[in-house]
């Protein structure tokens, strides 16, 4: 065997180059950017121009990587460019966005803003901060697209942006490990091509060996660990959200307390068209007497303690059910951390299933969970919602049972004038529903609705309701139309729940929140049961929906089905802990921006109503605008077009050039040489320059032209244009070695 030859200190100083990882690291980042971008786009809540103008960029600077072209924009250029887009937003504002509401069409033409801002950091970043802000960009893009939705295509882009995010952040660390070493990078191989693709094979491979394992780990962590259910430490160390008006005592005004609130207690997640569950009550208890002041449960029958099969609860039927047509809707509640045990659910709910051990069923058909521990939980739900027709209400029986005249025809003492209006109001009616439907209307159309009576007799809070106040909450009018439907000898009952809710476009939920909280009533008719009634009228001061609200309960949900509802111990704490923390920080932050978007509402109005008013006037003021940067950098462009003009079509030989245009006359110099592959370098004066064509048929011209030049910029000795051009032209004429 052939003996090797030692390599010495010069072979290996041959065969060592400079190793350069800036052009992987910026287009990893470039990647991880677009793949961000794509991602929210697929969620479709971007408009197609956008959509189309930015993809369209970020290919182009691809493509400026691919061609080893610099495709940056200058300081100044970028400079033009903002000063141009503050007014091009305000057009932007009035004219181009679209959207029902004024803070629709400012989130619209702040979301061009901020991808404009995008496109511009992408063509100018120079620095690390730079990059920073490239890539937190491209992170809060992921994260609006996994509030916006949740599917296959998000999981796809995920994935990508996981791959980039790890390519970038390696090479990231490499770069700057180099820029700070006290020696050059060196390879293995002689030419720095050869050590780029070396370096460049070996970042991906190490970056998909890091994908597939995060992958791998995400995989046993999230779908294996958080299916372990421990079963006995759930319950320690957590507190419910107090909510009041659903236990078996409800003062008279429990429900206000919560009305003003904006904590969620549910979400409702529909299994079919959202459509069939608008106007539904998510119903919590039902309560049977009444002394004047509070509602309560008077030895209310426990209709039956259902045990868990499989999870699953087959509910027994309510009276009356088998003669009403069937309207079965199915639904998923979840169930925020409050401390009620009362399980809600629409109409006559037929069906639970979930991780519940016993469900309570009492008399007034009430749900309950008695293994309740104040945390978060989910369970599905079956109900049937379809009533009985109006014909079919009106020729029902009105030969109640005992029990039922017992239980639900008790009144409190009360002022006669109660009975008296009762009989006056329903004086036209001939039956039992156009009774209960003409007080329920009678309620609805006299009275107002309010979370601030005033007139109300803490001694007799209905009466004064009706007879001298007439106004209130939905206590009030629910408490009013039963006690008036008592007197006509029709059991009612009260009832408190939630109303439906605010459908959320994004996460395709209807949020549920206190401020939600609602009182109704159910009239009894036999052969068909509890007919449920709403006496209160519309709110005339609803809460109106914040520009962001959709896509925090988005949000919410998300959290809720994919890391709250696996039941992992440590993750119901870390919930628990943000959400205890975080609470006092809400409220304080809430009633500062509640003030704060009613003045910029305010101010909002103002500015469009102006705006829009001087149309013309704002035009004329942009076009002013950009004819002043223009003239501010005429003399510039000017002496650049008056040498172009001069360069083309001079012909008298006496033509002198000044100074100032020396640059632009050896700028055509260089080019002329680039082409015949003359590279100037930059550290190169233009003597040395020309010192380096010795030999060469060229080397008389660009001696001579280097000579004129330098008299010209530095001698300031006049030179003749048509010299200089007839020099160039023979450069380019000139046949050499490298053409």
């Amino acid at each position: 065997m052939a003996r090797k030859t030692p390599i010495g200190p010069a072979e290996a100083a041959r065969k060592q180059a400079h190793i350069s990882v800036e052009r992987y690291f910026e287009i990893s980042l470039l990647l991880m950017l677009g793949i961000s971008f794509l991602t929210l786009a697929d969620t479709g809540k971007l408009d197609l121009v956008s959509v189309v103008a930015v993809s369209s960029f970020l290919l182009i600077k691809l493509w400026g990587y691919v061609r080893e072209a610099n495709y940056s924009l200058s300081s100044r250029t970028v400079t033009r460019l903002a000063v141009f887009y503050i007014f091009f937003y305000w057009l932007d504002f009035l004219i181009f966005s679209l959207g029902p509401t004024i803070l629709d069409r400012l989130l619209a033409a702040t979301v061009h803003l901020i991808l404009f801002t995008t496109v511009v950091k992408v063509f100018s970043a120079r620095t690390y901060r730079d990059y920073g802000y490239l890539a937190t960009l491209s992170f809060m893009m992921m994260l609006a697209s996994a509030i916006l939705t949740v599917g296959t295509a998000f999981l796809v882009g995920f994935t990508l942006y996981v791959l980039f995010s790890i390519s970038t952040l390696i090479s990231y660390e490499i770069k700057r490990a180099a820029e700070t070493s006290h020696r050059p990078p060196e390879g293995p191989f002689p030419g720095p091509a050869q050590n780029q693709t070396a370096l460049e094979k070996s970042l991906m491979t190490t970056t998909l060996g890091l994908a597939l394992g995060i992958v791998l780990l995400a995989t046993v962590l999230f779908f294996v660990i958080p299916r372990y259910r421990t079963g006995y430490l759930t319950a320690l160390g957590m507190q419910g959200q107090s909510i009041t008006g659903f236990s078996e005592n409800v003062n008279l005004g429990d429900i206000r307390k919560i009305l003003r609130s904006n904590l969620v207690v549910m979400r409702i997640i529909p299994d079919s068209n959202p459509r069939a569950f608008q106007g539904l009550k998510w119903r919590g208890v039902g309560l049977t007497s009444f002394d004047g002041k509070h509602w309560y449960n008077d030895n209310t029958e426990q209709r039956g303690q259902l045990p868990a099969s499989e999870q699953r609860f087959l509910l027994p039927e309510v009276v009356g059910w088998q003669n009403r047509p069937r309207h079965p809707l199915r639904y998923r509640v979840l169930l925020s951390s409050i401390s009620t045990d009362v399980l809600f659910a629409a109409s006559v709910a037929r069906e639970i299933h979930g991780r519940i051990r016993v469900v309570n069923v009492d008399q007034t058909d009430s749900l309950r969970n008695p293994g309740h521990t104040p945390g978060p939980f989910v369970y599905n739900v079956v109900s049937e919602v379809g009533l009985p027709s109006p014909e079919q209400l009106r020729r029902a029986s009105t030969e109640y049972p005992t029990e039922i005249k017992l239980t639900y025809l008790r009144l409190p003492r009360s002022d006669p004038r109660i009975d008296e209006l009762a009989q006056q109001v329903t004086a036209s009616a001939s039956n039992n529903y156009d009774r209960a439907l003409t007080v329920q209307n009678y309620l609805r159309d006299t009275f107002t609705y309010t979370l601030d009576p005033t007139g109300i007799d803490p001694a007799d809070p209905i009466g004064s309701f009706l007879l001298t106040a007439k106004h209130g909450y939905c206590e009030y009018f629910a408490a009013a139309m039963t006690l008036m439907l008592r007197t006509l000898q029709m059991p009612t009952r009260l009832v408190n729940g939630f109303q439906t809710g605010t459908y959320n476009r994004f996460g395709k939920d209807f949020v549920v929140r206190a401020r939600d909280a609602h009182s109704w009533v159910e009239v009894y008719f036999p052969q068909y049961g509890w007919i449920p009634f709403d006496p209160t009228p519309a709110d005339p001061n609803p809460v109106p929906a914040g520009a962001l609200d959709d896509y925090i309960d988005a949000l919410g949900l998300f959290w809720s089905e994919w890391i709250i509802n696996y039941d992992f111990a440590h993750q119901v704490r870390l919930a628990q802990d943000v959400e205890q923390e975080s609470r006092q920080f809400r409220q304080e932050f809430k009633q500062r921006v509640d003030r704060l978007q009613k003045q910029v509402i305010r101010l909002a109005y103002r500015i469009e109503g102006w705006l829009i008013a001087h149309k013309l006037l704002m035009l004329l003021f942009m076009l002013a605008v950009l004819t002043a940067l223009v003239v501010a950098e005429k003399v510039e462009s000017l002496a650049e077009l008056r040498f172009l003009l001069v360069w083309r079509f001079a012909r008298r030989r006496g033509l002198q050039l000044s100074p100032q245009e020396a640059t632009l006359t050896y700028q055509r110099f260089l080019n002329a040489l680039r082409k015949k592959k003359f590279k100037k370098a930059p550290a190169q004066t233009p003597q040395e320059f020309a010192g380096t064509f010795m030999g060469s048929p060229l080397a008389g011209l660009v001696s001579e032209f280097t000579r004129l030049y330098n008299a010209l910029r530095f001698g300031r000795t006049p030179v003749s244009l048509l010299r200089l051009r007839e020099l160039v032209e023979h450069i380019r004429r000139t046949r050499t070695a490298r053409d």
